[in-house]
């Protein structure tokens, strides 16, 4: 009976750990590798001083490493206020005037006004070590967030988590698709892709370091808008469809990498 009890004990401990890991990998939005790559190609462009100021926040951590920092803690008690700073859903079929004038008039908790605050602590001479530390974590996760396309989706389907698809003949959802499904299906270690996606020209990374974070969020929604229709019309995602949406998915990642880069190198100027 005693051997039983301890195995009982052992397997319950075991459980619970198994159960937590999973929960870990399941909060992960646009994947380990997704974060993990925009954290990889905002370090390679980060100014001497940015890159010094990130150092002295992260410790021995890169920008990587804290990349999935803001998903691992929304599950928790005390970051639960945390869980709506990393979308904004919307209504279907906006203008890009209807768009930017409902998002800057927003006043509760979404990803434009949670990379704001993330800004404003960063900047803040007032804030302690702990706090800014805290803000650069959320914002390299929000900037990633901001510019995977069904982050900011509609309202009525939860960002794409209710529109229900295939891909390769597994079933899914059209937002896990675009957080891991296109993504794993490469099979690549998150350093080999991120090093080819870091291909941007000088041009673009003055064009995309100039734009503003509404710009960003447009562009993640007009191809929300485009992936929704396709999903509308035919559900059955397989190579044509990964072939093709892969530069997308790579676009953005690597745009995000390179604003979220422009914005502390304009913050540590």
């Amino acid at each position: 009976m005693l051997r039983l009890a301890h195995y009982i004990c052992c397997m319950v401990k075991y459980l619970r750990f198994s159960a937590c890991v999973l929960l870990t990998l399941v909060l992960v939005s646009w994947g380990y590798d997704g974060h993990h790559a925009v954290g990889f190609i905002a370090q390679r462009h980060l100014s001497e001083k940015a890159a010094q100021a990130v150092k002295a926040l992260l410790g021995n951590d890169d920008m990587a490493d804290a990349s999935t920092y803001a998903d691992e803690i929304k599950k928790l008690t005390e970051y639960k206020s945390t869980a709506p700073l990393h979308f904004y859903d919307l209504p279907a079929g906006l203008s890009f005037n209807e768009f930017e004038t409902r998002i800057k008039a927003s006043q509760g908790s979404n990803i434009y006004n949670g990379i704001a605050a993330c800004i404003r602590d960063l900047q803040s001479p007032a804030k302690s070590r702990a706090e800014k530390t805290f803000a650069l974590k959320m914002l390299i996760h929000l900037v990633g967030d901001a510019h995977q396309p069904m982050h900011i989706g509609h309202e009525e389907d939860r960002g794409g988590n209710k529109v229900g698809v295939k891909f390769f003949g597994q079933g899914t959802d059209l937002h896990s698709l675009w957080d891991v499904g296109i993504l794993d299906h490469q099979h690549l270690p998150y350093k080999d892709f991120a090093a080819k996606y870091d291909d941007a020209t000088p041009a673009q990374i003055k064009k995309w370091q100039n734009d503003t974070v509404i710009t960003w969020l447009w562009e993640s929604y007009q191809i929300s808008t485009i992936l929704y229709q396709e999903a509308a019309e035919d559900p059955n995602f397989g190579e044509e469809y990964y072939k093709t949406h892969l530069p997308i998915l790579k676009t953005q990642i690597d745009k995000a990498g390179i604003r979220l880069a422009g914005l502390l190198n304009d913050i540590y100027k």
